[in-house]
């Protein structure tokens, strides 16, 4: 059993050193293979715990990925703009997609974002897509930049039809007790 210093490290700083473990193969991996690994996971997941609890494992492992992932990637220093622009560009650069604002409220915190060529969903027939992943994705990166939880929702989906999946980020509402 490995001691529970290694989960006090960071998710990126646990990923190793892949200059030195693939000197050949690189740093890249197709798309193919992700799914294909993320998928299994979650099948696996499913039998165990059914699809409610899948998801949610998902989500909130992908909710830990999006904070770390805009504590390394995304300039989180500055206005909301600044952030959205590097957002973005993170997102190309990173290979993830390529994140279009489609709408955005300031004064409630409210935005409306779609990702084309998603590496988690773009070409998965609906049924079948890693939509708690996306989801979770998003909300941890904006809850991060914002100091406050968020929650991610899809609007609308990948389809032959439709080339890239909706989704809307906002702030989670508290449930106030009486």
């Amino acid at each position: 059993m490995k001691s529970d210093e290694n989960f006090e490290q960071s998710i990126t700083d646990r990923v190793g050193n892949l200059d030195a473990g693939r000197p050949n193969l690189g740093l890249l991996m197709p798309v193919f293979m992700c799914r294909f690994f993320l998928i299994s996971v979650l099948e696996k997941l499913r039998e165990k715990f059914g699809q409610l609890e899948a998801d949610k494992v998902f989500y909130e492992a992908f909710f830990l990925a999006g904070n770390e992932f805009c504590e390394k990637f995304v300039s989180h220093e500055g206005d909301v703009k600044k952030f959205l622009i590097s957002l973005q560009t993170s997102f190309k650069d990173q290979r993830l997609g390529i994140l279009q604002l489609e709408d955005i409220d300031l004064n409630s915190l409210y935005f409306e974002v779609s990702l084309l060529e998603d590496v988690f969903c773009s070409g998965i027939q609906q049924e079948e897509h890693l939509l708690s992943l996306s989801e979770g994705f998003l909300a941890g990166i904006f809850s991060f930049y914002f100091k406050r939880i968020f929650e991610a929702r899809a609007l609308s989906l990948w389809n032959g039809l439709n080339p890239k999946s909706t989704f809307e980020i906002k702030p989670k509402r508290s449930i106030k007790s009486s």
